[in-house]
């Protein structure tokens, strides 16, 4: 049931993290109230993203944390579907891993991918594909050799759908009673999300998300960026390959997008990377990147004491109960 939530706002891969509705709400970009573009003192060389770490990176959830929390949150709700009649597994080796999340990706800022790719050994090999996550592989081989039948938990019906969630098929609300039992405030699930957040939302703080993404927009969109990103481009002309900005490789051209890398798609990854290094991206981009969130976070002090706070209930919690059902 894990995937029934999408609490993180993860990237598609190439690149940073899109905008997009999370569960809490939508991003609507007014968290940055300064006007103009932000000063920076100087920008760095920088050829590679592994030491890197943006300003909100600290109030983000991260890839670990997620997992322990859906987890836990699947503990708590299996004997509470139980308590109405369903047949209800409990979670299974790997229940929550990622929360979504691409391989990889240690949290909504995702550095990985934040500003494409850019280590030229994984692009030299797996192109724009993701390199092959091993905990995920050992998760996917220890579900497929489970014999027990979870059909009904990973497609509950429209029943067992309106006590897990609170809510029916439509999106309206299901029935307060179900076989003459009270339903929990938005189901066996809501229950359980409240148990461990204390009534807060799930996951990232929706301002510490917002900053996350709004700075990533604002950044692109940048005057410096776009110009970095217009020495990229020349770059890659030289190279044979016609592209106004790294967000725009490799589009959606076939040859890019099957399941395993092409030698053309290799040969494209290396030669943006290559390009990257040469005209300095990460340098620039990160470091515009950096001084929207700072302006942004200056005036949000007990807001985001408030999500890093909430960042340690959660996982305080989820740490308990796995603990009680081991």
């Amino acid at each position: 049931m894990a995937g029934l939530v999408a609490v993180t706002g993860c990237s598609d891969g190439d690149a940073g993290p899109r905008p997009r509705e999370s569960a809490h709400g939508t991003t609507h970009q007014g968290t940055d109230v300064g006007e103009g573009i932000p000063p920076v003192a100087g920008i760095p060389v920088i050829l590679g993203v592994k030491s890197l770490v943006l300003p909100i990176e600290p109030y983000l959830v991260t890839d670990r944390q997620m997992s322990a929390i859906l987890r836990a949150r699947q503990e708590l709700v299996a004997p509470c579907m139980r308590r109405f009649g369903f047949t209800w597994p409990d979670p299974g080796p790997g229940t929550g891993d990622s929360g979504g999340m691409p391989p990889g990706m240690k949290n909504a800022a995702n550095m990985d991918r934040r500003y494409g790719i850019t280590d030229p050994a994984l692009a030299a090999r797996h192109g724009y594909h993701f390199a092959p996550d091993a905990r995920q592989r050992t998760t996917k081989e220890s579900s497929a050799a489970r014999p027990t039948d979870e059909s009904s938990a990973a497609q509950p019906d429209a029943e067992a759908l309106a006590v897990l969630t609170g809510r029916s098929a439509d999106g309206t609300p299901a029935p307060s009673r179900y076989h003459g039992l009270a339903v929990p405030e938005g189901g066996c699930q809501g229950q359980a999300t409240a148990r461990l957040t204390g009534g807060r939302p799930l996951g990232n703080d929706p301002l510490a998300n917002e900053i996350n993404i709004v700075s990533y927009q604002k950044s692109r969109a940048d005057p410096r960026v776009r110009a970095v990103f217009r020495a990229w481009s020349a770059c890659m002309r030289k190279r044979g390959y016609s592209y106004a900005a790294p967000t725009d490789a490799p589009g959606k051209d076939p040859r890019f997008t099957g399941p395993t890398p092409t030698r053309q798609e290799t040969d494209l990854a290396e030669a943006d990377v290559a390009c990257k290094r040469q005209t300095n991206v990460i340098g620039v981009w990160f470091t515009v990147d950096t001084a929207y969130q700072r302006r942004m976070m200056a005036s949000k002090g007990p807001e985001l004491a408030r999500a890093k706070d909430a960042v340690r209930i959660q996982t305080a919690n989820a740490a308990r109960v796995l603990n009680d059902h081991r």
